[in-house]
Formats: structure tokens, C-alpha cells, sequence
């Protein structure tokens, strides 16, 4: 037995050292994070009636967070006047005294234009927005904070900062960094698709057919 685990341990070594790793001194914190972010198992492909494969399973789980998140906000934006998160991403943007197109708003929020209409319309009728002609094109309009949208945004800074820290979980530093850099990478992909595709193109991407 204590064979066995000794030549597991001298794998691990091997592995460690393939991926770069330092063995000439034994740099325990380096070792130690190496072994809770590698992937030295590939994930097949699954085989019929045995569970996602591991693209299903990524888009779950960003989806479980973004569940996760929202649980979190309903919490912090309890007793104020945001609404949901699409509210605060509109706060975020205009803070403290920007201007802004309404079509420059949604897209900034990632939000499709009927839907992002509606929070906008509901933020002027709450007095959290205010709007004025655009001076230099008529058939627009900009939006800019209010007073009481300011308020609204600084009085959850605390909740923020603490939602902040619950969503990462237990990631250690280097993590974060990862999964930083990570998300930021499909957030450059998928925008301009988000902004630029239209229905057919996006179905076309989606293998969807009617």
C-alpha cells in the first residue's frame, strides 16, 4: 500500500513538472494550487442516455450562476427602489452623470431592445431616469440619473460589495484571475453576435429549424 501511494505521489510529481512546475525546491503553495486547478482527466464525450456532454455542461452551470447571483440581488436590492438587475446595470451605466442613448443603454446592458424598453420606461416612471432631446438628432432621446437614481445606486454600494464576495465563493486568488479572463473571453465572442446577428443568423448558429 504504501508502494502504491508513494509512486501515485511520484506521477503527480511528474505531471507537475511537465506542466512547469519548479522541482528543484519544493515550493508547497505552488504544488498545492496546481493540484486543485489541473485537469490532467479529459472529459469524454457522452454517450447516449448518459448526461450532457462537457458544452451542456458549461452552459448549465453559467446559467445556475446567474440564478445564484439573482438570489443574492433580490436580497440586497430588498428595501430600495432597484428592481431587478437589469435596473441596477442601467444605474451602473449612467452613474453618476452620464448621458447616454437609450439604444446605447441597452446595449451596454446587454439587453434586447422590447424588454430593455420596458425597465427604462418603468425607471422614468419611478423618477429614477430623466430624459431630454438629443441635440444633435431629434428622433432620439438621452437618459441621465435623477437625484433619486442616485440614491438609489449608493445606497446598495455595501449589499454590492458583499454580493460581490459571496458569488466568487471559496476561489482562490489565481482562480478568480482564471475564470476572470475566461469569462471575459466569451464576453468578447458573444457580444458583437448579440448586437450585430439577426433572428436567422442566430437560429442558423443555434442548429435551430422550424
Amino acid at each position: 500500500m504504501r508502494a502504491e501511494f508513494i509512486r501515485k505521489l511520484m506521477d503527480l510529481v511528474e505531471d507537475y513538472e511537465m506542466a512547469g512546475g519548479q522541482t528543484e525546491e519544493f515550493d508547497q503553495e505552488d504544488f498545492s494550487s496546481w493540484l486543485l486547478t489541473r485537469h490532467e482527466r479529459k472529459i469524454p464525450a457522452a454517450a447516449p442516455n448518459q448526461g450532457p456532454p462537457v458544452n451542456g455542461l458549461i452552459a448549465m452551470y453559467l446559467s445556475f450562476m446567474s440564478r445564484y447571483a439573482q438570489f443574492y440581488s433580490r436580497r440586497v436590492f430588498r428595501d430600495s427602489a432597484i428592481y431587478s438587475d437589469d435596473d441596477w446595470g442601467v444605474l451602473v451605466s449612467l452613474y453618476p452623470f452620464q448621458k447616454m442613448k437609450k439604444t446605447e443603454v441597452m446595449r451596454k446592458c446587454i439587453m434586447e431592445k422590447s424588454s430593455g424598453n420596458e425597465v427604462l420606461k418603468r425607471m422614468l416612471k419611478q423618477g429614477l431616469l430623466q430624459e431630454e432631446l438629443h441635440p444633435s438628432d431629434r428622433r432620439s432621446k438621452l437618459v441621465e440619473l435623477t437625484a433619486a437614481g442616485r440614491q438609489a445606486f449608493e445606497s446598495v454600494q455595501s449589499g454590492i460589495a458583499g454580493l460581490a464576495g459571496v458569488v466568487v465563493g471559496d476561489l482562490a486568488e489565481n482562480e478568480k484571475l482564471q475564470l476572470l479572463e475566461l469569462l471575459n473571453r466569451l464576453h468578447r465572442y458573444h457580444k458583437p453576435i448579440f448586437e450585430e446577428a439577426d433572428g436567422q443568423e442566430i437560429e442558423q448558429m443555434l442548429g435551430v429549424t422550424h
